[in-house]
């Protein structure tokens, strides 16, 4: 079973980057502030990024279910990824986006997520410590909300900012509440500071490590990422298999590489993984954290007709 464990939906782009607006435009662009900026591929005629577009990329590329992760970016789509939740049970794990950037807000906003239906919440932390008031992830409102998760079996997903800027906050987080599920976003920003420290918050019990944007992150190098893959070497090496996940960041990361490239650098390369962990890595892991029911990967990816 394939799952993709970071990636992306909304009906309307309507985020924010900072303090500059993010809005849709036409042909997959997006203008932050004054800028234009190619931010999904072209084909999004409209630039909604739908739950169909996606199941579409999932059949031909052999992948089976995906976790859809927020970011302040896009705007809160809390609304559209309850429909596509209810519409697609068994393809799709949606996160709620909670505005982490205004604490005093928070506690409402976590009891609408709640009455909603979300088993999962959205934390993009990486914002945080750029704000004029600083937010922590130790500070006692937060620390109301992740006993509260806790206490509710909900999962947390969270980016942290690059390097371990924010790793001794994360770390008070997760002694006070060992029991919290947690999944730590972009294989810690891979390569970008101290990242290696983001990695090894895995040893707590419940933390794993997701790679979504990897490729994005090694864009320069381009298909096979090989140092990608000798980086999730180490990542092995450090903390084992059973604590990563694979994902694609779909649909930004497309505007660079197809996604079914995103994934087959792990099904094609990786060798040093043996089959049982590749099987970690690429869905067991996801399918034991999130609850989807694991079942045999039949279908696989279609033939192209440049194959013939």
């Amino acid at each position: 079973m394939i799952i993709d464990a970071h990636m992306h939906l909304w009906d309307k782009v309507h985020g924010q980057l900072g303090n500059q607006n993010v809005r849709p435009l036409k042909d997959g662009v997006i203008r932050i502030g004054s800028q234009k900026y190619q931010g999904m591929p072209s084909w999004f005629r409209d630039c909604r990024n739908s739950a169909e577009l996606a199941i579409a990329a999932f059949d031909e590329a052999g992948v089976d279910a995906a976790v859809v992760t927020q970011e302040y970016l896009d705007g809160n789509q809390n609304e559209y990824l309850l429909r596509v939740a209810r519409k697609y049970p068994n393809r799709f794990f949606v996160h709620g986006l909670m505005d982490f950037r205004k604490p005093s807000g928070l506690k409402k906003e976590f009891s609408r997520v709640v009455r909603q239906g979300f088993r999962g919440i959205k934390c993009p932390a990486m914002f945080l410590p750029k704000l004029r008031r600083r937010v922590r992830l130790d500070e006692p409102t937060l620390m109301e909300i992740w006993e509260q998760m806790e206490d509710r079996k909900m999962i947390l997903a969270i980016d942290l900012a690059p390097g371990d800027i924010q790793v001794s906050q994360m770390k008070q987080v997760l002694r006070r509440f060992p029991k919290l599920k947690v999944a730590i976003g972009h294989f810690g920003m891979v390569s970008h500071g101290n990242w290696m420290a983001q990695i090894r918050l895995a040893e707590f019990k419940n933390v794993y490590i997701e790679c979504g944007g990897i490729i994005w992150l090694f864009r320069q190098e381009g298909p096979p990422f090989r140092k990608a893959q000798n980086k999730i070497k180490q990542v092995v090496q450090t903390i084992g298999a059973k604590k990563i996940m694979w994902g694609s960041d779909y649909p930004r990361t497309m505007v660079d590489f197809t996604y079914r490239q995103s994934l087959e650098f792990v099904t094609k390369g990786c060798g040093f993984l043996t089959a049982k962990d590749k099987g970690r890595f690429l869905g067991g892991n996801a399918a034991a954290l999130y609850g989807f029911k694991v079942r045999k990967n039949t279908s696989g990816p279609r033939m192209h007709i440049t194959e013939l």
